[in-house]
């Protein structure tokens, strides 16, 4: 029988122990109970919204290519209308540091809210699968004793009917992840053909929906609170005016059963029953507390129920809690990461806007570093040129003579018509009579887009005997 459902005398949620863990390693499955607030309800709409979003997306075109798709097999990414080619992956350096200096800012604010209304694990964890498992099992109570019972028809048929169901929707969000990666009208045509015609598609397809599966049927909130570094983040990024869900203990202190003996806390064990990562609000904020306001809702309604004023649990800064009051949210280390991802954000921002059109680089042809012909020397280079634009480009290659005057340029494609995203090379060759040569010196090659008036240069250096 699990700790969870022996119940509170065995054992309670402590600073000192994962309460998903027991003693001896073994996994102390939680049930959380159902609970009823305006929190969830403002939850069901957000996660409603946030999974409209996520299945959305791929089917929204913008410039005739998804709103967001990464393709890796051409190392291009399309997001919202704009190109990008694996010569613009730096660019990502700026936008996740501006994102996670965003996210910075949020935890130094209100927190883990992010964990609690809009990350994926708790949007489908708690927003669709464990409403599959309440409606398949039953409430709390109900699973509990049925899973502390002996294996009977009724309790097998609902296991298979929970599982088939993960395993459904598991399948279907390996899709909707895997549309960000394979354009979902692609997708939905390599759905309905033979797996051998598309192994690489379909092995993805089932690694991912085992992941899942795995994930919602059993792994669960250990995701949270053993894969995602982010929890043990909050202690660096939160501090006591930042607001969290917390316990009043200044009002809820000592603890008695009886309604007008003591704090207003009945002990009556309802914040740790609801809590999805099984913790005692009660203990303070802890690692494990992903900020799902399920404790607040549960304690207000027993509150109501005895007559007590709400916000018992609520959110609020401990500087509040401890009886003091909460400092302006314009404190230095809100500034500081406020800045530094307004400064990551702005040099993205401005890195997109001035992209090049193409991409040219130039490379000593592979072999001897230059060849005899008669009296002159031949060097040999290849540029690789690539169009980052979604339009068809015409470029230009020369040699710049006034840089090192006396080189002859043998270019076999002056002009170059590159479509959306090709990529390709020209060779360029460039003489010079022996007598007019005392040493490598560089030159220039100039790759030029007409329409735009774009000049890129490219500095080589020219080697003789």
């Amino acid at each position: 029988m699990s700790a969870t459902a022996k119940g509170a005398s065995q054992r309670r949620p402590d600073l000192d122990t994962l309460y998903s863990v027991n003693a001896d390693g073994s996994r102390n499955y939680l049930y959380p109970a159902d609970v009823a607030g305006r929190w969830q309800v403002r939850q069901k709409y957000i996660w409603a919204v946030l999974i409209a979003i996520y299945a959305g997306l791929p089917w929204i075109t913008i410039g005739g290519h998804p709103a967001i798709h990464i393709d890796l097999a051409s190392r291009n990414a399309y997001l919202f209308g704009l190109t990008f080619t694996n010569q613009d992956f730096f660019l990502m350096f700026f936008v996740v540091t501006g994102i996670g200096f965003a996210l910075f800012v949020t935890t130094a604010l209100l927190g883990r809210i992010w964990c609690g209304f809009a990350c994926p694990q708790t949007v489908f964890m708690e927003g669709v699968i464990r409403k599959v498992e309440r409606w398949i099992e039953g409430p709390r109570t109900t699973r509990i004793r049925r899973d502390e019972g002996p294996w009977t028809f009724d309790k097998t048929w609902r296991k298979v009917a929970k599982n088939l169901a993960f395993l459904a929707i598991a399948y279907l969000v390996a899709h909707i992840f895997l549309s960000y990666f394979i354009p979902v009208r692609e997708l939905l045509t390599v759905v309905r053909t033979h797996p051998d015609e598309n192994m690489l598609a379909f092995g993805w397809t089932m690694f991912f929906t085992t992941i899942f599966f795995i994930d919602f049927a059993w792994f669960r909130e250990q995701t949270c609170l053993i894969i995602c570094p982010y929890g043990r983040l909050q202690s660096a990024l939160i501090d006591q005016d930042t607001v969290i869900v917390g316990y009043d203990a200044e009002r809820g202190e000592p603890r008695s059963k009886k309604k007008n003996d003591g704090g207003d806390c009945i002990d009556c064990y309802r914040c740790v029953a609801v809590c999805p990562t099984g913790i005692d609000i009660r203990n303070g904020l802890q690692m494990e507390c992903i900020g799902c306001t399920r404790c607040i809702d549960a304690c207000d309604d027993i509150m109501r129920k005895i007559g007590k004023p709400e916000g018992l649990v609520r959110y609020d800064s401990q500087r509040s809690f401890d009886g003091g009051e909460r400092a302006s949210l314009a404190r230095p280390r809100v500034f500081l990461y406020a800045i530094l991802g307004v400064i990551g954000l702005t040099v993205a921002g401005f890195s997109i806007a001035d992209r090049d059109p193409f991409h040219a680089n130039a490379l000593r042809a592979q072999g001897i570093p230059y060849m005899l012909e008669g009296e002159r020397i031949r060097n040999l280079y290849s540029i690789h040129l690539q169009n980052k634009t979604n339009e068809p480009i015409t470029l230009e290659i020369m040699g710049d003579e006034a840089v090192a005057p006396g080189i002859e340029y043998l270019i076999p494609q002056p002009s170059v018509v590159l479509q959306a995203l090709e990529d390709h090379e020209v060779p360029v060759f460039a003489y010079l009579n022996r007598d007019q040569f005392d040493g490598s010196f560089p030159l220039d090659l100039v790759v030029a887009d007409p329409s735009t008036g774009e000049i890129q240069r490219l500095t080589v250096t020219f080697r003789g005997p």
